[in-house]
This record gives structure tokens, C-alpha cells and sequence, in this order.
């Protein structure tokens, strides 16, 4: 469940890589200086373009770099690209579907000069743009929809951030901001606390941090601020800052003092749900509620003048039609005005002990809830002293929005096939515990879910050591309802389903909606049906104003000084440190002049600020090599996250430089302005053709004498499957789709699910990330565990791959989809059904041979066979 480590820890030396590798080794390590000439340190400088013999090739600059070193070795690029090829490519890289028939035709009937370029402008302005490159760049920020670890538990909110990364690509949102405000967007102005998001967006050890061992919570928080550490290193500097944690780094000159240097800049960061509004947003936001409140109070007020002396007068005529079952206690709660008020944050009632000893039993609560989201608290509890043994009626604990039978331990408890509760009106909750062992809850008279029997005996509650408790799940417990309670039960015995019902009917205060309804003048229901609607549309608008606008981003706490830690040990103290950045970088100061107790806000501007400083050779070099890397399938750096010694050296240095030069001068900083010059290149519109004598000595393609295929990413081969068969959702932004149930048993469990639905039809993107919940194809398919910082993908090939994609019910089912598209557009001819399922397919129609397959295998088979086929083939899974 939580992430994977590379080190282990030991007493002496935590997360250090070095305590694996034999003594005289490391001490030969040891006496080794990291380079201080390491060419990722330099300052970045605008290249001379180099002269080149073909210059009929060169479209601009990238391709003279590019075609140099090609003629130097006596190579040539090879051809450009056909245009079917091109839009295919270049509409995955920028968006991650296939581009459409009608796109295709549009694109090849454009016989204009400039036809790619305007295909080019035209994708960069998609929607979809920021949909693909911001899942390049969550794989960076390790963004999960849970915490990880033992417990797993999701985080609501944080798919705000997810949106975030595509607004801010989608509008081209300078990069030298973009990193500002992930790291401190909740301080500087006209931006938003979401984009701090970034730093918190990895894992968390909630049992760590919260375990009781003072040396243990230290020890996790302090893992979890290397995570940080190591984030802004790799995201945006390219080094492995996180390295330094125990010693001076063995082969980057980055000793340990700047590492606690930079914890120092982010020790006041917690991760933790916090509000987006701002000040005055929240003060119209409450101004707004007051205004409504007042007025729904008003229309409550109208109705009760209209309903009270119609229910008087039926409540004083009412007559039990049968016997009620007779209980042993009842509370009706009339010294508190006739309800129980509970705030979910402290209220309780608890009773006496009680004076009889209680097995076999039925409880029962007429419950108003004030929050349907709100989660454990107990409508009714019996309990023996001190909470070590109870039964109780609780709400959405293990299910949200859900009643159980909650028990110590969920001995006697079991997740119910039952509908989420929808009313916050009065409703009436019965448990039946019955002397077989069997249990049974029921709502409104009815069976709200099945009998079970649970796997532990029903518990004697002995006489004289057994109490009632209301609002909390037990005693002891920190989750409390939030409601009312207008009256509660207990029996002695199981009530039968008839008893239940009969409870139900011939309550004093319990009068239907549509017996009050049937007594009314025509008059009064036609006022009262203006006046429900008017309620309804108010409290419609009350929920969604009330509800906390929440992100899952940075929370500012002011941190103690930070003092360096000898060996990594949290319980040794070293000197005391001030934030500050890299002492390498020397052409930016990296004293960021600030105190060691320093306001937490200052710390994360400067950082920021020194990240983005113009002279900082390192962030326009790590970034440009990033957007290459995403276009080409290897960076000029072939190691993105490590410019570091360990790392690769670039192919192309003099042109890492260039697009570094050109990304970050004077009010420059654009995303879209870089990958159009990528995209523009001759170098980009090479096609895949094979130069046998190249691929001798450059079988990677470092020097980009072709094109290289690609596979396709997981995520584009699954919203590919959606868009051809025409099933996509393109609905953009808004909280995650959720496929699987929870469980909780203190921490969350998932059981995955697969539905053919709109909301589970939009793009992977949106699918709620949680780190014990993969999907199983996209896994396969090398989806990175969203714990794990993924600078590139892994592309692997194996026999599970095939599997998946011949027999996943998700593939057979686009596949049906696919085949049903193609009928109802293509009619019922196979030789048209075959020329539009290649079109949709590849991007082209069926070759003569593939045609004559395609239509003999018709002959023997239907139409989503030939669509699985076209779905498992390489054609489909690579971009070329």
C-alpha cells in the first residue's frame, strides 16, 4: 500500500543508500570530491548556430544542431514524414486521442504551405492539450487521491489540483510562475493556495505520524519532508537534493547543510484539506448564506402555519390500528424541548446503568441528520463501561452514507448491500438482534438490508455495568452525530418484521406525508406546494454554498529552527541552519537572507524566487529537455530528473542550451511557444524509416536520425479505445469518477469496479487515483504507481500485456461499442464496415491485402472480432 523504498532504514543511518555497500568501498567513496565543474552548473549561454551543409533541411535552429551532428558522422536524417503519419503523431503528443476521419480529411485536403502549422496552432488551443501534458506532469508531482500506507485513505479534494495543472497549461501560464505558485501560490499574489498542491500531492504515513512514540512520529515526518526535498530537487533542478540527507552528497557537490538549507524553506509545510476562498469570497459566501437562511426560515415558518393544526387535529384523532410493541426504555427527550440537538462535535446523552441484563435485543432511533457526508457517529449505543463492548446504530463509518450495526472491533458489524441515505428529514433506524445470532436493520418499517449472522456471538450486557449512550459511536470515540433525535428505543427482545412496521405506523409523532397531504384544503395544498418547491430551491442553494470549497494543497504552520541532522538520526542535533537554495548554483545566491525563524511565507517565496532567478542554469534546462523528452520518447538529457554526475551527459548540448536560451528570456517562459518550435522542426517530421548503417552504432537514435515509434501510454490506449468507439465522456475538469467501493476498517479498502457509464467513460485523467486501486489494465500496460516520482516511463513488453488487452472486459466491451458505431455509420456491407473500421482505427484505410483478410474473416465472424483485432495490434498501440 505505501510506496516503495529504495534504502533501507537502519538505527544509524536513515533511507542511506550507503549503508548496502561494503565498508572499504564507501570509505574509498569517502575520500572521492563530486566534481565541481559539472556541466549542468554552468551558466546557460546562447550557442552559435553551426553551419551545416543540407540547409534546404533546417526549419530553424533545432534542426541545425540535429543535422550537425548527423554530418559529422556521414548520416542523413531520413524522410519527412506522409501527412496521415503527422497528424496521427502530433495529435497524440498533444492530446492524447487519435485525431478524428474528418480531421484527417480536412488535414490532407489543406494544401496551403502552412497546413501542419496551422494543425500544430490548432491542437496547442485544444482543451485536451492540458488534459495530456498535465498527466506528464503528475507523474513528476506523484499526485494521489489517497494518502498510501496502512491506512490509504482517500483525499477528497485533491483533484483540484490535478485541474489546476490543466488550466494552467491550457492558458499558457508562464513556467517561471507555474513553479511559483506550486510552491507557494497560497502567499503570492493573484494566485491559489490549489497549486501548492504539488508538495503534498505523495504519499503519507497517517500511522506513523500519528503513532505514539515520539521518535517514530520524527522519524516520518521527516521522511516525508525528504520526499519534498527530493521533489523540488528532481521536478525542477534535475538533482537528487534528497541524497544529502545523511551525509554530503557522494557524487553532486551538494552537501548535507544545503539539504537541511532547503528543509529549512519547507519544514512549515503540512498536508492537510484547506479552503480556496479568499477572505472577501468568504465573507460574500456568508453574507450569501445569511440572506438565504433568513429566507428559508421564513418559508418553513409559512408552511408550519399551514401543516401544524391539520397534524394537531390528526395526532389527536389517531388510534393504533394494532398494538405497538412496548419497549423496555424510552427516551422522547421532552426536557430538551422534544428533540435531542447533537453538533456532531461534542453532544451526548448518556443514561444510567441500566438494571437488567440484555442478549437478545432491538434498538431503535427516530434520527433527523444534518449532514448526509458526516461519518460514525451513533443514533443510539449500548455499551458496558468504558466502551470495551458495545452494539450501536452508527452512520456512514465503514460505508459512507450508510447505517450498521456497529460494534468493538466490527465484531459483529458487515458492510450492507444497501441504498446511501438520502433523507435529513425524520426517519426511524431499527436493529433487530435476534437469539440465533442473526442481525437485521430496517428503516422506515422496512428491511434496510439483509440478515447476516456475524462471525462473533451476540454479547450479554450484564445488569447494573450497561448504559445507553447517544452521539458518539462509544465512549472513548472522537466521531460524533450531527442531528436530531426525536426519540430512541430499547427492547428486551427481537421484534419481529411486523413489529418493526407497527413501531413504525403507529408512532405518536410520526404522521405521513401523504395522510397530511389528503387532509389538507385544496387551497392550503396548492400554497404548501409553492412553498416546498421555494424551500427546496433554497436549501438546493444553502448546500452548495455551505459546503467547504476545499483543496487538498500546502497548509502553512511556522516551523521550529532547523538544525542539521549528523547520519540522518532524528535524535541527534547538529548546527543550526537558515533556508536557503544550492551553494553550487554560484551564479545565484543561495543565501536567501533570511533568519532561522523566519516567517514560514518568506521561506517558500524565496525559494521560489531563487528557483525562477534568471540565473539559475538549471530549471529552463531541466524543463526544456522534459517537453523534448515528451515529444521524442528520450530526453537531450536521457536522465530528466538527474543532471547530476550519475546522470547521462546530453547528445546535444549546444542545443539544450539554445531551446534553455530561447524558453527563458525576457517575458518569455512559454510552454506553447517551445513545443511549436519542437513541433515545427524538420527533426520532429522525420518519418520512422531505417537507416541500416545508422543503427549500427546509434540503435537508441540518440542523434535523431528518424523518427522512433512509440507505444502509446496506458492512459492513451484506454482513451483511445473510448474515443474510436465512440463512448468517450470529454467532460473537463470536476472531481474524480470513483471506480470501486470503500471499505473502512480503520483504513480504507477498495474493491474495484467496472461500469459502462458516462462518468466512468471520461478520460483516464480523471479517474480517482488511489494507491491500493489500480486499474489492472493500465498497470499492465506500465502506468506508474502514483506514489513514485516518474520522470519517464518504463515501456516494457510482455505475455500479461496481450492478455489483458485480448481478454479485459473493458477492451471487449469498446470493441462492441466500435462495432456498433461502424454499423450504424458505415450500414451493413462489411466492405464499407471495413474501410471505416481501419479509418477510425489507424488513421487510413485498409492496404488490398488487408482489406481481402478483413473481409473474409467477416464471413466467419462479427464485426467487434475484427475491432478487438485492430485494438490489440501494433499499429493501434504505437504512434509513428
Amino acid at each position: 500500500m505505501g510506496r516503495s523504498k529504495l534504502c533501507t532504514i537502519v538505527p544509524t543511518m536513515q533511507r542511506c543508500f550507503f549503508a548496502l555497500i561494503p565498508l572499504a568501498l564507501l570509505s574509498a567513496l569517502a575520500l572521492a570530491k563530486p566534481e565541481s565543474g559539472l556541466w549542468s552548473l554552468q551558466p546557460v549561454r546562447l550557442p552559435q548556430t553551426p553551419t551545416v551543409q543540407n540547409t534546404s533541411w533546417v526549419r530553424n535552429p533545432i534542426d541545425a544542431f540535429v543535422l550537425a551532428k548527423l554530418e559529422a558522422k556521414g548520416w542523413k536524417p531520413a524522410p519527412e514524414a506522409d501527412k496521415r503519419t503527422l497528424i496521427r503523431r502530433v495529435t497524440f503528443d498533444l492530446t492524447g486521442l487519435p485525431p478524428t476521419p474528418q480531421e484527417i480529411a480536412a488535414f490532407l485536403a489543406d494544401k496551403t504551405p502552412h497546413a501542419y502549422e496551422k494543425l500544430v496552432d490548432r491542437l496547442l488551443a485544444s482543451p485536451h492539450y492540458g488534459e495530456r501534458w498535465a498527466r506528464h506532469w503528475l507523474d513528476l508531482a506523484r499526485f494521489g487521491e489517497s494518502h498510501g500506507f496502512e491506512y490509504d485513505h482517500l483525499r477528497e479534494h485533491a483533484w483540484r489540483y490535478r485541474d489546476w495543472v490543466v488550466e494552467a497549461l491550457n492558458r499558457d501560464l508562464p513556467y517561471d510562475q507555474f513553479v511559483r505558485e506550486q510552491l507557494a501560490g497560497d502567499v503570492l499574489p493573484d494566485a491559489s493556495p490549489i497549486a501548492t498542491g504539488f508538495l503534498v500531492a505523495g504519499p503519507q504515513d497517517e500511522a506513523g505520524k500519528g503513532a505514539p512514540g515520539l521518535q517514530v512520529r520524527l522519524r516520518a515526518r521527516e521522511e516525508e519532508l525528504e520526499d519534498m526535498i527530493g521533489l523540488v530537487g528532481q521536478t525542477f533542478l534535475g538533482l537528487t537534493t534528497n541524497c544529502a540527507r545523511c551525509h554530503d552528497h557522494k557524487f553532486d557537490p551538494i552537501p548535507a547543510k544545503d539539504y537541511y538549507r532547503l528543509k529549512a524553506a519547507l519544514a512549515g509545510v503540512q498536508p492537510g484539506n484547506r479552503s480556496v476562498l479568499t477572505q472577501k469570497q468568504a465573507e460574500q459566501r456568508a453574507e450569501q448564506v445569511a440572506v438565504l437562511r433568513r429566507k428559508q426560515a421564513e418559508c418553513q415558518s409559512k408552511l408550519r402555519q399551514i401543516e401544524e393544526p391539520t397534524r394537531t387535529r390528526l395526532l389527536a384523532q389517531a388510534r393504533p390500528v394494532a398494538p405497538s410493541p412496548t419497549p423496555l426504555l424510552r427516551f422522547s427527550f421532552d426536557e430538551q424541548g422534544g428533540q435531542l440537538a447533537l453538533d456532531g462535535k461534542t453532544s451526548r446523552f448518556q443514561s444510567e446503568p441500566l438494571a437488567m441484563e440484555i442478549r437478545e435485543k432491538t434498538l431503535e432511533a427516530w434520527v433527523r441528520l444534518a449532514d448526509l457526508e458526516q461519518q460514525g457517529g451513533s443514533a443510539l449505543t449500548i455499551e458496558t463501561e468504558g466502551g470495551a463492548q458495545f452494539d450501536g446504530i452508527v452512520f456512514g463509518e465503514r460505508q459512507r452514507g450508510k447505517w450498521i450495526a456497529g460494534s468493538e472491533f466490527y465484531h459483529r458489524t458487515k458492510d450492507l448491500n444497501a441504498p446511501q441515505e438520502t433523507e435529513t428529514g425524520l426517519v426511524q433506524v431499527v436493529i433487530v438482534y435476534r437469539a440465533d445470532g442473526h442481525i437485521q436493520l430496517f428503516r422506515n418499517g422496512k428491511p434496510y438490508a439483509d440478515a447476516y449472522q456475524p462471525e462473533k456471538a451476540a454479547r450479554t450486557y450484564p445488569a447494573g455495568k450497561t448504559h445507553l449512550l447517544v452521539g458518539p459511536r462509544h465512549t472513548g470515540s472522537t466521531n460524533f452525530l450531527k442531528g436530531e433525535l426525536e426519540e430512541v428505543r430499547v427492547y428486551d427482545r427481537a421484534l419481529t418484521d411486523a413489529e418493526v412496521g407497527e413501531s413504525y405506523q403507529n408512532a405518536p409523532f410520526n404522521i405521513s406525508p401523504e395522510t397530511l397531504t389528503a387532509a389538507l384544503t385544496q387551497s392550503e395544498r396548492r400554497q404548501r406546494e409553492v412553498l416546498q418547491a421555494e424551500s427546496t430551491r433554497l436549501a438546493g442553494e444553502l448546500k452548495t454554498l455551505e459546503a467547504p470549497v476545499q483543496a487538498y494543497a500546502a497548509i502553512s504552520q511556522q516551523p521550529s529552527p532547523t538544525y542539521i541532522l549528523p547520519r540522518g538520526d532524528v535524535t541527534a542535533q547538529g548546527e543550526l541552519v537558515t533556508p536557503g537554495g544550492l551553494s553550487a548554483l554560484t551564479a545565484c545566491n543561495s543565501d536567501f537572507g533570511l533568519a532561522a525563524d523566519a516567517p514560514e511565507a518568506e521561506r517558500r517565496l524565496a525559494l521560489a524566487r531563487w528557483l525562477t532567478d534568471s540565473r539559475n542554469p538549471l530549471t529552463a534546462r531541466v524543463m526544456v529537455n522534459r517537453v523534448w523528452q515528451g515529444h521524442f520518447g528520450r530526453g537531450i538529457v536521457s536522465t530528466a530528473s538527474d543532471f547530476g554526475n550519475n546522470g547521462e551527459s546530453p547528445s546535444h548540448p549546444e542545443l539544450l542550451d539554445w531551446l534553455a536560451t530561447a524558453f527563458s528570456g525576457p517575458g518569455e517562459w512559454s510552454l506553447k511557444k517551445l513545443h511549436r518550435a519542437i513541433l515545427l522542426s524538420s527533426t520532429y517530421r522525420q518519418s520512422g524509416q531505417l537507416d541500416p548503417q545508422a543503427a549500427k552504432t546509434d540503435a537508441d537514435n540518440q542523434l535523431l536520425w528518424r523518427f522512433a515509434p512509440r507505444r502509446l501510454e496506458a492512459e492513451a490506449v484506454r482513451d483511445s479505445m473510448l474515443a474510436i468507439s465512440g463512448k468517450l465522456n470529454p467532460a473537463l475538469g470536476g472531481p474524480s469518477f470513483r471506480p470501486f467501493t470503500v471499505s473502512n476498517y480503520g483504513s480504507d479498502f477498495y474493491q474495484l469496479i467496472d461500469k459502462d457509464t458516462p462518468e466512468f467513460n471520461r478520460r483516464a485523467l480523471y479517474r480517482m487515483g488511489v494507491q491500493s486501486a489500480r486499474n489492472p489494465l493500465l498497470e499492465t500496460l506500465d502506468c506508474p504507481d502514483p506514489s513514485t516520482k516518474t520522470p519517464k516511463r518504463t515501456v516494457t513488453t510482455t505475455p500479461i500485456q496481450a492478455l489483458a488487452l485480448m481478454n479485459d472486459s473493458f477492451v471487449l466491451r469498446q470493441s462492441r461499442a466500435f462495432a456498433a458505431k461502424v454499423i450504424k455509420e458505415a450500414g451493413s456491407l462489411p466492405d464499407p464496415q471495413v474501410t471505416l473500421v481501419y479509418t477510425l482505427a489507424f488513421g487510413r484505410p485498409p492496404t488490398p491485402t488487408e482489406r481481402r483478410r478483413a473481409l473474409a474473416h467477416l464471413k466467419a465472424h462479427p464485426l467487434d472480432s475484427l475491432c478487438w483485432a485492430l485494438f490489440n495490434s501494433s499499429e493501434f498501440l504505437y504512434a509513428k
